[in-house]
Formats: C-alpha cells, structure tokens, sequence
C-alpha cells in the first residue's frame, strides 16, 4: 500500500519543479534535500523555500497526497473524504513522531554539490502485508455490506464502516517502524521551482525517496 504512495510522490515532484533556470541559486543543497525528505514524509518542511516550494505547493501536494491515500485503501474499504483526512494525519503524525532528519554539504561542487544525509528511514518492508484484527472486521463487514447491495457512496457515508476504517488504517500506519540512523549520499542540480526562480534539488529523488522508506 505505502509503497504506491511514495511512487506517487515521486510523480507529483516530476510536475512541481523543471529544468534549471537563472544561474543564481536561491537556499543551499542541504536545505533542499531536507525540503523533500520531510515533504514526502511528514507533509511540511521548514525549509520549502529553499527548494523553491511555496506553501500552495506544499497545500497542493498535500491534497494530491491524500488522493492517493483514498485510492490507495478503497480496495479494502472506500473511504469518505473526512475519514481520509484522519489517515493521512495519523500516517504524517506517526512519520513526525518516529523519524529524524540532518543533512550537510559534503561536496561543494558549484554544479552539483553532494549531500548527506542523515535520517532513521521507514522501514516499509516489515509493514508490507500486516492485517490487523480491525481490518479484519473492516473487510468482513464491507464484504457482508456489498454482498446485500451497498454501493461505495452508500459504504463512504456509513459511520459504522468509516468509524472501523479510521482505527484499522490508524494501527497499520502506527505499525511501521524506523530502521536505526543511517547516512545516504546524493548529489544536487540546478532546478526552477514554481518562483520561476533557481533552487537546489536532489539529481535522483527516487534515490532519495527509496532511501527514506527503507528500499535502500
């Protein structure tokens, strides 16, 4: 489930920033890089300008993000907007509350500068499959539901099923753990955010992201 978000995420920044503009670079490469370590993860950073985000992109992809999220579970049950709002809280606050950033310029190349960083990654794998006993229930009680004729709206406006839906994806999310701190380094490049203005940004942000989620 979490690995199709995170492949999202990686979509969402292809349209957010492009190829690189004005030679005058705004912020630093380690700002940058903690920008979207912290982004995909926990869905602010302090350090959005630096990377030439500005707060209706993080809004927007914030938004996009909790699309996915709906998308993501509706196989197992359909989920009202305000259900989904919870489990993408639940899923940043438990990123927030597990997960550590630093960064520092390794390499300070006018072009393509080096950064490491360092970070306690997600650890997808070991959440990848788990089946709580609410969830369980959740698609017992959708099954029995749909096989007497509910619809999706009908399931996404029962409070019974959103209320159940909330707890078991809240335990799945809560059941990933963190690997202990490890360092990754990635080179930066010139980009243009959405200021029209130069900015610093990770050369392979699948790098970063698979970092960040314990693919590496």
């Amino acid at each position: 489930m979490l690995k199709k978000i995170f492949f999202c995420a990686l979509i969402i920044f292809s349209f957010v920033l492009s190829g690189c503009g004005e030679e005058k670079v705004i912020g630093t490469p380690d700002k940058a890089v903690l920008a979207y370590s912290e982004l995909v993860t926990t869905g602010e950073s302090a350090n959005l300008a630096a990377a030439g985000f500005s707060e209706d992109d993080r809004k927007n992809l914030r938004k996009v993000l909790i699309e996915i999220f709906a998308e993501t579970f509706k196989g197992v049950a359909p989920l009202s907007d305000a259900s989904t709002e919870e489990i993408a809280q639940a899923f940043y606050a438990n990123n927030k509350a597990k997960m550590t950033f630093s960064a520092k310029i390794k390499s300070d190349d006018k072009s393509n500068p080096v950064v490491e960083l360092t970070a306690t990654p997600l650890d997808v794998s070991k959440a990848a499959g788990k089946v709580n006993d609410d969830m369980i229930a959740l698609m017992g009680m959708v099954g029995k539901l749909k096989a007497d004729g509910a619809t999706d709206e009908q399931l996404k406006e029962n409070p019974e099923v959103q209320k159940l839906a909330v707890v078991a994806f809240g335990k799945y999310i809560g059941s990933i753990p963190v690997q202990e701190e490890k360092n990754f380094e990635i080179p930066c490049e010139k980009v243009t955010g959405t200021d029209g203005k130069t900015h610093w940004a990770p050369t392979d942000v699948k790098a970063l992201v698979d970092f960040i989620t314990g693919k590496k």
